[in-house]
């Protein structure tokens, strides 16, 4: 379990709250936040935290191993076999092979970011989400 503080941003009516914090508070499986100082995150708001509210928050991070190898690992897997196919089909297509090779990895990507985001639908659910567990001072 990670902890982490932040400055509650929006309190949404389905319980769950939006929370700016430094991105070297968390740590996330497929952060699309990498180079931005600081993100916003959802999180469950059991304790009613108000908004501009500073909090301290629990981030699970079970499966972090298997979530990284699915978020970094599939897409690379799928630019490479995809680009080895496109190198293949293009001799047999009588095309330049690096050409039909850059567009089977360029087509991997895609497919790659379409996994990704059905996983993250997937996965996004309240028992995957960062807990408020205090307020410090609002």
């Amino acid at each position: 379990m990670r902890t982490g503080t932040g400055v509650v941003e929006e309190v949404c009516p389905n319980g769950l709250v939006k929370i700016q914090t430094n991105r070297n508070n968390l740590y996330s499986p497929c952060s699309d936040s990498m180079c931005a100082d600081n993100v916003v995150i959802d999180a469950v708001n059991p304790i009613g935290a108000q908004k501009g509210q500073y909090v301290q928050f629990n981030i699970p991070d079970a499966g972090m191993g298997v979530k990284g190898i699915i978020c970094f690992g599939v897409p690379l897997l799928l630019v490479i076999v995809c680009g080895i196919l496109g190198y293949l089909l293009g001799g047999s297509w009588q095309v330049a092979p690096e050409m039909t090779a850059f567009a089977g990895m360029i087509v991997g990507g895609i497919l790659g970011c379409l996994i990704l985001k059905g996983y993250e639908k997937k996965i996004n659910n309240n028992q995957t989400k960062a807990e408020i567990t205090g307020i410090i001072s609002g």
